[in-house]
């Protein structure tokens, strides 16, 4: 299960609405098979894996699948659960059931009926991790969301004067990236658009294709045409959400951006991860500035921190990654676990679930 958990974390943020599944198949103590969903999302991983083996390399075999395999037919007419039913394959472990109302308990019902063996909940939790923003999306109806900062050692973002080139090194930086690709949506503000004038774009090479949807935060339509964004992108890869009714201003901004109007100001940013959701968005990967980001984790709408920290100290010459909580004591203070370490050169990458 770890090397079909492998397979799927390398579908990630590739596979579209699709959540990133990967398959392993065992016989007589061998791995003969692995498989992940193609990109795009179809065909899904199972079918990927079944199309290259012959009837008796898959008769007797052990299925390893992160996801319950689907119920739902595809445009092969058939769906992954009936693949496997009419395999030859004997028994199938599977890590996670599949909250999709179409294949929920119904791909394992498939699978019963042609007398497979089925041992469900097999490295669950590890299995969740793999697909988080997919089960978040079904769960709480809004992606998974990640915030990133690249930090110095004493949690500064930039100094005073808006400076930040470069408090992260250049291997941070291409992480940053992979991280961009590995996301299905790159959400910022129209204060960092300002500031760096960003193109919310994965520049990994051989990546570039796989840049997530691009959404900014720009209540008051303040942005112009200007700003690189704009020059590089289409309407059907920006998102801008808004709450103003300057009819002047809705004429007269980018037409390369697709302007969603939210109403409810109150509940502006969980409106916007609804509508998210909505559009299949699973893992929404935050990039902004210190005032938007205090925002949004006071709302409690942040699952995960990814920190890029530096071996730069900048002292009070810097502004903070975070404001003012309001906190009364250190008890009511935010609680965070470590869920990944790594060191590149002299930064240290921490991704921090909160808890």
């Amino acid at each position: 299960m770890g090397q079909a958990f492998l397979e799927a974390h390398r579908a990630l943020g590739m596979t579209g609405i699709n959540p990133n599944v990967g398959c392993v198949l065992v016989k007589n103590n061998f791995i003969i098979a692995r498989a992940r969903t193609s990109p795009g999302g179809r065909p899904h991983a199972e079918e990927n894996l079944i199309s290259k083996l012959t009837k008796t390399e898959l008769k007797g075999s052990s299925l390893f699948v992160t996801l319950e395999p689907c119920a739902h037919k595809g445009k092969n007419g058939t769906s992954c659960a009936d693949l496997i039913s009419k395999s030859g394959i004997k028994e199938i472990f599977i890590s996670n059931h599949d909250p999709d109302p179409r294949t929920c308990g119904k791909g394992l019902e498939i699978l019963r009926k042609s007398k497979i063996k089925i041992k469900p909940d097999f490295l669950i939790n590890e299995g969740k991790d793999l697909n988080i923003g997919y089960l978040t999306n079904f769960s709480s109806n809004r992606p998974f969301v990640t915030i990133k900062f690249a930090i110095s050692l004493d949690g500064k973002i930039s100094l005073k004067n808006k400076n930040s080139k470069w408090i992260s090194n250049a291997l941070s930086r291409n992480f940053g990236h992979m991280l961009r690709a590995q996301s299905d949506g790159i959400l910022t503000t129209n204060s960092t658009i300002k500031e760096d004038n960003s193109k919310l774009t994965c520049r990994l090479n051989g990546l570039e294709k796989f840049s997530p949807l691009k959404i900014i935060v720009d209540r008051g339509l303040k942005l112009n045409n200007d700003y690189a964004i704009f020059k590089n992108s289409k309407k059907e890869n920006l998102i801008v959400y808004h709450n103003t009714n300057d009819q002047k201003k809705i004429k007269n901004y980018s037409k390369n951006a697709d302007l969603i109007y939210i109403k409810n100001k109150k509940n502006f940013l969980k409106l916007i991860l609804n509508d998210l959701a909505n559009r299949k968005i699973k893992n929404l990967l935050i990039e902004s500035g210190t005032v938007f980001s205090t925002e949004i984790i006071k709302a409690n709408l942040v699952d995960q921190i990814a920190f890029f920290r530096s071996n730069k100290i900048i002292g009070n010459d810097g502004l903070p990654f975070i404001n003012s909580l309001n906190l009364k004591s250190v008890s009511d203070s935010i609680n965070t676990k470590v869920i990944n370490f790594r060191v590149f050169d002299n930064d240290i990458y921490e991704l921090r679930r909160l808890t």
